[in-house]
């Protein structure tokens, strides 16, 4: 691999957008770019015994942070243009170009709400990467979370009435984002949308969902510790009795110790 020189880096990333209006080229460019740091290899797997899926570069960061600010610049100029690429970017079978997919989308002003939701909904179904999905959750839901809430909720409630894990996982991801970088003020709202599911959480789902509510516990310790009050109240399951525990430890002592006697 080639030293990194910053002022080449940038030029070669400023270069690739004179191929934005055509995403195939584009595409072909960034391929070229990509093997030009990396002899392209097989990852071996970066997590202990799952077998990976993608095929990877092994791009340097700094190679794909620049990429990304540079897409970035673009996609505030040509958000048309730029959704077109992300969709070329994920119809690629390679870890960095879904990554870079994945951040562009969240990134792009001025869509509507379904160009939006479409894509993480079917994006979140195909991956079966794990170090892909908090790009997923994290980045590509950043432009829906920010320009609409309401209809983020309205997505992540359609999404967990699903029977789909890798949907629903990813639903509370993304909620759990709108409530880390917005200041959604509808919290009875989100506690409602998390009742049915926390009542029996499927195994799947409950890191996920775990995640989710120490957020609000951070954020709202009352309603949470009500929230968890009501969901031990009557015969609570296994796996809501295992949820409440790991929820508790993001409250306050007072509201742990309110907790004890019923869980």
């Amino acid at each position: 691999m080639p030293a990194i020189q910053t002022a080449l880096l940038q030029q070669q990333a400023a270069q690739l957008s004179t191929h934005f209006a055509d995403p195939p080229s584009y595409v072909s460019a960034l391929e070229k770019m990509l093997e030009s740091y990396v002899v392209p290899v097989q990852r071996q797997g970066r997590t202990r015994s799952v077998r990976p899926i993608l095929f990877s570069y092994e791009t340097p960061a700094p190679v794909l942070k620049q990429l990304q600010l540079e897409l970035t610049y673009q996609a505030k100029l040509q958000p048309q243009q730029a959704l077109a690429i992300a969709d070329a970017l994920w119809a690629k079978r390679t870890i960095e170009t879904r990554l870079l997919a994945a951040r562009l989308l969240g990134s792009i002003p001025g869509l509507t709400a379904i160009e939006y939701s479409s894509r993480l909904e079917d994006w979140s179904l195909e991956n079966r990467e794990l170090t892909l999905a908090p790009e997923l959750t994290e980045r590509a839901t950043l432009a829906l979370c920010e320009q609409f809430p309401d209809k983020l909720v309205a997505f992540v409630r359609r999404l967990l009435a699903e029977s789909e894990p890798r949907k629903q996982v990813f639903a509370l991801g993304a909620l759990n984002t709108l409530l880390r970088v917005d200041h959604f003020g509808d919290l009875p709202a989100i506690f409602n949308l998390l009742t049915k599911i926390s009542r029996d959480p499927d195994k799947k789902m409950r890191s996920a969902l775990v995640e989710v509510l120490s957020t609000l516990a951070v954020r709202s310790p009352k309603e949470t510790t009500y929230f968890l009050e009501q969901l031990l109240a009557k015969k609570p399951s296994e796996g809501a009795q295992w949820l409440a525990r790991q929820v508790a430890k993001a409250l306050p002592e007072e509201s742990r110790q309110s907790l004890r006697p019923s869980s």
